[in-house]
């Protein structure tokens, strides 16, 4: 009688623990999307049905700007030089609003977060060589985000890697 007390007791605090983490995680998330500013991007640009058939949400607009972003860093990256800083528009990956609604899984926030922690890392490193593998690796979450979200652009964001 007292072990089953001693379970339901112990099941009780873990369920405690894990709401109170989860809780914390969704405040400190709001908390930075309040301190975000949200990017200004260029419609215009990126949603010419000619060229974008599956239209323009914020998120597909983001993903567009993030590609040539992506180019500019790389090409950066190949004439040796300090790449433009984009973090602060990469990091709305997260807010933005998709297409399809269905697109943001429950995967799609560990996986915005680990592109956000490799672009982190990409920027902190000093070694132009270690760079180029921390971009790849920048790259290969891309590549891997869409493999389960939006295969479409696979093959255009294979073209940013730099080594094979």
């Amino acid at each position: 009688m007292k072990s089953s007390y001693f379970i339901v007791a112990a099941l009780l605090f873990l369920g405690a623990v894990f709401h109170n983490c989860s809780h914390q995680q969704n405040a400190k998330s709001e908390s930075q999307r309040d301190s975000l500013v949200k990017p200004k991007l260029n419609y215009a640009k990126y949603t010419n049905p000619d060229i974008y058939p599956n239209g323009g949400s914020e998120l597909a607009v983001l993903m567009r700007e993030m590609y040539d972003d992506a180019d500019l860093i790389k090409n950066s990256i190949l004439k040796k030089e300090l790449p433009p800083d984009c973090r602060k528009k990469f990091a709305y990956l997260h807010w933005a609003t998709p297409t399809d609604s269905t697109t943001k899984t429950e995967a799609y926030p560990d996986m915005a977060t680990a592109f956000i922690n490799n672009l982190e890392a990409f920027y902190a490193e000093k070694n132009a060589e270690k760079r180029i593998k921390k971009f790849d690796i920048v790259v290969q979450n891309c590549i891997t985000c869409h493999q389960s979200h939006c295969p479409g652009p696979i093959k255009k964001i294979k073209k940013l890697k730099i080594s094979e």
